[in-house]
């Protein structure tokens, strides 16, 4: 009996990258213009702080910028706040336009609370970016739970903590995250599905672990795709280090043939994948039933 669905947050329920790498862009034209200085400049110096602090996301990560430092000697974080409040209200007007749900991800979340299958999140993002991206979209309520990263900083004062959200020590692709989730949830590996985006994150952590595999693949993650991944590089916290690591595990995924159980090319599909597995296990215990009636 499928019990849980575990599901990925970022570029599976919305667009991850076609929401904050506009978003940023945006911030770095507004922040050029006020400081005179080259974008490119910038981008380094970005790229330098979010390597520093382990995050692209790290928050406010613009007061770290040697630029900023420059331009404004002595001041606090807070008059640095209001002078390059331009800055982050041109970042945030353009997240609130550009973050959006997939089609079909509340109605689907909806009709799979409605079939009594619990749902629980989990992103390598920390709490102040995975569970409140649920929240401004409005589908948090779908959610048991969600399994955050434990952040680097406190949460600023107006996202207050969440019962919801369950602090987990590890990053995908470690199985044991998995086991770990299944434990907290009270289900057997064998009564998931997990869903995700990724080959070499979700999926290989999901096989490694046991669990049926779900990787979506939609159309219209690919508009786009390679000029948004390219702006996502200049800025990128990960380092030499970590592109070597994620280049082995596409070689491993490769040698072992690691493939989802299921591929889905709209959120909604998965709903025709979790009817077919109840009804398959259904038809197995009624099967079961039929033989040890016979052999009685």
């Amino acid at each position: 009996m499928i019990k849980l669905l575990v599901t990925d947050l970022d570029d599976t329920l919305y667009s991850w990258i076609g929401f904050f790498i506009p978003a940023f862009y945006g911030m770095l034209d507004e922040l050029s213009l006020i400081l005179s200085v080259p974008k490119s400049d910038l981008l380094d110096e970005y790229q330098h702080v979010h390597q520093e602090k382990g995050s692209v996301e790290y928050p406010f990560a613009t007061l770290y910028l040697p630029s900023v430092k420059a331009a404004y000697p002595g001041k606090t974080k807070e008059e640095l706040l209001n002078i390059l409040n331009p800055v982050f209200h041109k970042f945030n007007s353009i997240r609130k336009k550009k973050l959006e749900l997939y089609p079909g991800v509340k109605e689907t979340l909806e009709k799979i609370a409605g079939m009594g299958i619990k749902v629980v999140g989990y992103t390598d993002s920390a709490e102040e970016n995975g569970f409140y991206r649920l929240k401004r979209l409005g589908i948090d309520d779908y959610f048991q739970s969600v399994y955050v990263s434990d952040s680097q900083f406190a949460l600023p004062d107006y996202l207050p903590a969440s019962e919801k959200t369950q602090i987990v020590h590890g990053k995908k692709p470690n199985p044991a995250v998995i086991h770990k989730i299944c434990q907290q949830e009270s289900v057997a590996i064998g009564e998931i599905v997990y869903l995700g985006d990724s080959l070499t994150k979700d999926v290989y952590m999901a096989r490694r672990a046991g669990a049926l595999s779900v990787l979506c693949k939609y159309s219209y993650n690919a508009k786009g795709q390679d000029e948004l991944y390219s702006k996502l590089v200049a800025i990128s916290h990960w380092t030499a280090t970590d592109f070597e690591q994620e280049k082995a595990i596409k070689e491993i995924c490769k040698a072992e043939n690691i493939h989802p159980d299921y591929t889905i090319h709209a959120f909604d599909e998965i709903l025709a994948i979790i009817q077919t597995l109840i009804q398959f296990r259904h038809n197995v215990n009624v099967f079961g039933k039929i033989l040890s009636y016979q052999v009685l």
